[in-house]
């Protein structure tokens, strides 16, 4: 069962990103992220298979490693993917770089567990909005969301393990607050 390490947003920015799923789940494109219980993110890594309770040692640590940050979604974009995967785009930021960075040191031995479009210098950040939408489809998603879409600043507080297929938060992890 695959496992992904997921960073959550503030309140105001979760609430604003769920709004935009319900849009697409009532316009009829995709209902996924809406009814999979899943929780607006960014994903840092996922992999194949995962103990845990190391995962969890693993997490405290770099946990407090890492202060809450701050992030802009200022773009929208697809996959080219038979999945039809729509998401938002942060701007990648050295800090945003910087916290991908450390916790991929903190589990550089479980390299060859991790799907490769999550390592360092193939990674996509993204805020996924819709998965499963059909090729011919995708323009509409793209026109629907443009619609009610402007740049989102959210702070990034805290990340999750999340077990899927269906989607399980396990555990959650404050970042550490600076001042």
């Amino acid at each position: 069962m695959p496992y992904a390490v997921e960073m959550f947003f503030d309140k105001e920015s979760d609430a604003r990103i769920r709004q935009i799923w319900r849009s697409l789940k009532e316009s009829g494109i995709s209902s996924y992220m809406n009814d999979s219980g899943s929780i607006p993110h960014v994903t840092l890594s996922v992999f194949s298979g995962l103990d845990v309770d190391d995962a969890d040692r693993r997490l405290v640590s770099f946990s407090e490693k890492v202060s809450g940050f701050r992030l802009v979604l200022a773009s929208i974009g697809a996959f080219p993917t038979a999945e039809g995967v729509l998401f938002l785009t942060p701007v990648v930021t050295e800090e945003l770089l910087r916290v991908h960075k450390t916790f991929h040191n903190e589990f550089a031995d479980l390299r060859e567990d991790q799907w490769p479009y999550y390592m360092p210098g193939s990674w996509v950040p993204h805020c996924t909005l819709a998965i499963n939408i059909k090729r011919e489809e995708v323009h509409e998603a793209l026109e629907h969301v443009i619609k009610e879409y402007s740049p989102l600043c959210v702070d990034v507080e805290r990340i999750g393990l999340v077990e899927y297929h269906p989607v399980k938060l396990l555990k959650e992890y404050r970042f550490r607050l600076d001042g």
